[in-house]
């Protein structure tokens, strides 16, 4: 339920009964909800536009979701009626109504994907939660959604995780496997670069495993297997899950199927072959090679197999990946498209996360994981929340929601094309544009209801004070935003209001006393509070993020 298109569609309407088929835009603050610009007018009836905009005032019709039209200049300026607001939009959050959109279908989301290598790092998060957020935010908008992690178990750096298994011996600790067997991957690279000999010993594990070797396959399995339950470990506390795992290996042969549909444009270069992208009209890139010079498969064959495979699964198709993998994607989707042109498939390019150095502490001084990420985020509440009186269990609990929302909402709140420098001062400020200041907001929100037992009567023609039809506006939103955020690919939309969502609701609970009101006042600043609360926490799912009822 779009509550603004409803007053959208009855401007519009107003406006045709008068024989006007323009369409209303958005007002600038201070000129009303909606306004029509005349100047398009002037040459059809050859008057000066301000003339023709008072002209079709006078010929409009009341309207009861209208406290006032005008003409201002050449602008025909649409004030919402704030009882008719009041009564649609509480009305439809209280009741679930405006969380409701029409089904749209399949549609996958891959994002993450991570060489199962060892565990993940913070520079691989944001994919993690921009893709996490894209997909409830398109569950929510009308869309089946199935999130898929594109398992890399091809490939050299797998079959050097493998080789490295099989031919070291070291002393490791801990007991998920992402931790357990990361030195052996580390250490296999750094003999890599000293010995010659161990590059053909990986390129046989490359060829044998191909091949179908089933000693290496079942090695794979175990190894790949258990560093990928690591992964998985440290996303769910991030509130990140996948419906489905599809292993990289499981698509081989669809890979050589997929590359006899293409032999046409295949050429060769010292027995490896490639695609030539010029052919494509693609700039930037010359070739995407999709063999070795001894047949084994490259990764963007494999990847081209995928896409297709997405593709018996659902039309649509969202691949969340880094800026620097733009060209590829722009490789892969012309020749899928080409392949099968019934596919939809578009990216969400995001850029990456730095850390300011000597913030935190590193595992051998080589990169930042996210379970260091989460520990100190947790480490850090728990010593913010010291002094309140909380029973152990409650106290972490309510740190673990809240490390969260502040490490979710602080990725989340930058454009996903913009760099982000993650700072713990900004994530963790209760007071600012943060994670723990909605969450608190929330909590807020839930103290005003405990504290009053009301049967949810209210009369919302009551709605009287500036604060109260600001909130009411900025709620009234919640449609068109996840509207924008859907169709833009953009979960920072969603982000960005449930900051102004959050600020505006502590605007009003500032000038609008609710408790100590008359009794029918209070009655209506208690459903819109009920209504904020429900609204917020939806908004707060949208990004993965806890809402407590307190802090």
């Amino acid at each position: 339920m779009n509550i603004l298109q409803m007053f959208r569609d009855e401007a519009n309407r107003l406006l045709k009964d008068t024989g006007i088929e323009l369409k209303v835009e958005e007002a600038k603050e201070d000129f009303g909800d909606f306004t029509l610009p005349c100047f398009a007018l002037a040459k059809k009836f050859h008057k000066n536009p301000a003339q023709i905009a008072r002209e079709i005032v006078e010929k409009m019709d009341k309207s009861e979701y209208f406290e006032r039209v005008e003409a201002v200049g050449p602008y025909i300026n649409f004030w919402i009626s704030p009882k008719k607001l009041s009564e649609i939009t509480l009305k439809s959050i209280i009741d679930g109504d405006i969380f409701k959109f029409e089904p749209r279908g399949k549609i996958i989301v891959e994002h993450t994907s991570a060489n199962p290598t060892g565990p993940l790092h913070v520079g691989r998060t944001r994919n993690s939660i921009i893709g996490d957020t894209m997909a409830r935010i398109l569950g929510r908008y009308g869309y089946d959604v199935e999130v898929q992690y594109f398992v890399n178990d091809v490939g050299k750096q797998v079959a050097t995780l493998l080789w490295g298994i099989r031919n070291l011996r070291l002393e490791t600790s801990g007991e998920r496997g992402d931790y357990k067997y990361v030195p052996y991957y580390q250490e296999a690279y750094r003999q890599l670069e000293r010995e010659e000999g161990i590059e053909r010993e990986i390129q046989e594990i490359i060829w044998k495993y191909e091949r179908g070797d089933e000693e290496l396959r079942i090695l794979a399995r175990e190894y790949v297997g258990s560093i990928l339950s690591g992964i998985e470990e440290s996303l769910n506390r991030i509130n990140v899950h996948f419906d489905r795992f599809v292993w990289e290996s499981s698509l081989i042969e669809r890979a050589r199927e997929i590359a006899e549909r293409l032999k046409e444009r295949i050429k060769e270069e010292n027995g490896a072959f490639y695609v030539d992208l010029k052919e494509l009209g693609i700039e930037g890139k010359e070739r995407l090679f999709l063999f070795r010079s001894d047949g084994t498969t490259l990764y963007p064959l494999r990847d081209i197999a995928y896409h297709l495979y997405k593709a018996q699964i659902s039309r649509e198709n969202i691949d969340v990946l880094g800026e620097d993998h733009k060209l590829h994607f722009e490789a892969i989707k012309k020749i899928v498209e080409m392949l099968n042109k019934e596919i939809s498939l578009r990216a969400l390019f995001y850029s990456f996360v730095k850390l300011p150095e000597g913030k935190m502490s590193t595992r051998k001084g080589r990169v930042i994981y996210l379970d260091d990420l989460v520990d100190e985020a947790e480490r850090r509440v728990l010593e913010l929340l010291k002094n309140r009186e909380y029973g152990e269990m409650e106290r972490e609990n309510i740190a673990k929601s809240i490390a969260v929302g502040a490490i979710r909402f602080h990725i989340l709140n930058v454009q996903e094309e913009k760099p982000m420098t993650f700072k713990w001062e900004d994530a963790l400020n209760f007071e600012g544009e943060s994670g723990p200041f909605i969450q608190y907001t929330h909590a807020r929100a839930a103290s005003i209801l405990r504290k009053v037992e009301w049967g949810g009567k209210y009369d919302p023609s009551l709605v009287s004070h500036t604060q109260e039809i600001k909130l009411l506006k900025l709620m009234a939103r919640y449609s068109d935003v996840l509207r924008r955020a859907a169709e833009n690919l953009s979960p920072y939309i969603v982000a960005k209001y449930a900051y102004a969502l959050a600020s505006q609701f502590n605007q009003f609970y500032r000038d609008c006393p609710v408790l100590k009101e008359s009794e029918d006042v209070r009655n209506y600043r208690l459903a819109l509070v009920t209504g904020f609360k429900k609204l917020i926490k939806e908004v707060l799912g949208l990004l993965g993020i806890e809402a407590p009822e307190k802090m």
